[in-house]
């Protein structure tokens, strides 16, 4: 019954079973049927393929949101700069915006947020915020938070958007009044038909999908981003725009894509509408990036891990060169751990290095065979280079992993 209703799952949202796990999956199919008082299989599968409410409802159970206000702060440093760009240059111009899939609704409420921030007024921009659970979608309507919603210093960096109220964190209405939520699949036929979208947020959906789909998804974003438009991606996802018409945006952790035009010209001054954040143009030499970690002093007093949480705090704020730079010299350090090359290649593949990411990665898994993080990059850069015999079986060792109990540190 199982593999029936994952290739149900995967005809309706195009969801790879390797990617979730078959343990999570059997456990909403479980869930459901006490639900409904079904114990027979046969029963269940009936119903499932019979019914789109209780299809909706399995979905529900297997689609598990995790996500926060200012994920990934990279991302919207780089959409500020460039919104204020484009109001400069197109001050009577409404923005329009895609969050897909947005969740619980703190991605698109942290778009506006950072729209108000380049000093847009709530007439000024649009949110389409698109998801297929529509209990994350009345969770997102609501817009009441609880502080497990903010990380870091989100919540204090923008609280004068937020209302406390006894039962959380309240968006104020004129931040809600921007944002239309729809109940919607990228999968679906026509979809989003005569839309077009100066900016597209799509993290962390592709990793989820089999590779049908993901063409698919990326096919149907392509049509609704005007060119020059910026598309941001997870972390992850990167290398599926290496054969396409989009330029890498070279903004520290922002993993953001300019579309290019039709002849794919390089983009001129006047229509580059973002900075290129890169540091001094040498440093990026692997020589010049070994001399200068050889003179990074190593506080004794600190710990490893504390060390390896300093680096990743340099990568989180964009400091990506610095980031590997503590990471190289934490591994010489203290060779033989697996967390450090995990986080080397996330910061490779956050500089576009994606074959020192490869190596990186694949150093982790020598020295700790189950970090699922470095399966799913590995799946996705070989299945990027043609080579699908690799790129499956990285996933097909993902999803064992997941189905023997293991959780991933990495949120959707």
């Amino acid at each position: 019954m199982q593999d029936s209703i994952e290739l149900i799952l995967k005809q309706k949202l195009g969801l790879d079973a390797n990617s979730v796990g078959s343990r999570i999956i059997a456990r909403a199919i479980a869930q459901r049927r006490t639900a409904c008082q079904i114990a027979d299989d046969a029963a269940y599968l009936a119903l499932v393929q019979s019914s789109p409410q209780e299809l909706n409802q399995l979905i529900e159970a297997v689609v598990i949101p995790e996500t926060w206000f200012f994920r990934d702060q990279g991302a919207f440093a780089a959409l500020q700069e460039y919104a204020e760009t484009q109001r400069i240059c197109h001050p009577q111009q409404r923005m329009k915006l895609l969050s897909l899939p947005c969740s619980t609704g703190e991605e698109p409420y942290s778009i506006a947020i950072t729209l108000l921030k380049a000093g847009f007024t709530p007439d000024q921009f649009q949110i389409d915020a698109i998801d297929v659970s529509q209990q994350a979608l009345a969770k997102a309507e609501r817009a009441i938070y609880s502080q497990k919603s903010f990380r870091g210093n989100s919540l204090a960096e923008c609280d004068r958007y937020f209302q406390q109220t006894n039962d959380g964190y309240a968006v104020r209405s004129e931040i809600r009044k921007t944002i239309n939520f729809i109940h919607g699949n990228i999968l679906q036929p026509h979809f989003l038909i005569a839309k077009q979208y100066h900016v597209v947020f799509c993290r962390n959906l592709l990793i989820y999908l089999d590779r049908s789909a993901r063409l698919q998804s990326l096919d149907a974003l392509d049509q609704v981003l005007l060119p020059l438009g910026l598309l941001f991606l997870g972390a992850v996802e990167t290398p599926q725009l290496a054969h396409r018409a989009y330029q890498l945006i070279h903004y520290p952790a922002a993993f953001a894509f300019q579309k290019q035009p039709p002849d794919r010209r390089l983009l001129t001054p006047d229509s580059k509408l973002i900075k290129q954040k890169q540091p001094h143009q040498s440093s990026n030499s692997p020589s010049l990036i070994r001399q200068r970690s050889n003179s990074i002093a190593l506080p004794p007093p600190q710990s490893a891990p504390t060390l390896l949480e300093t680096a990743q705090d340099l990568a989180d704020r964009g400091k990506l060169l610095s980031a590997a730079e503590l990471c190289e010299s934490y591994i010489r350090t203290y060779p033989g751990q697996a967390p450090a090359y995990l986080l080397l290649g996330q910061i490779y593949q956050g500089l576009n290095r994606l074959k020192q990411a490869e190596q990186s990665f694949q150093k982790a898994l020598y020295l700790n065979p189950d970090t699922y993080e470095a399966l799913i990059y590995l799946a996705l850069l070989k299945e990027q280079q043609g080579n699908n015999i690799e790129s499956q079986r990285f996933r097909k060792r993902a999803a064992r992993l997941i189905n023997s109990g293991y959780s991933s540190s990495s949120g959707s």
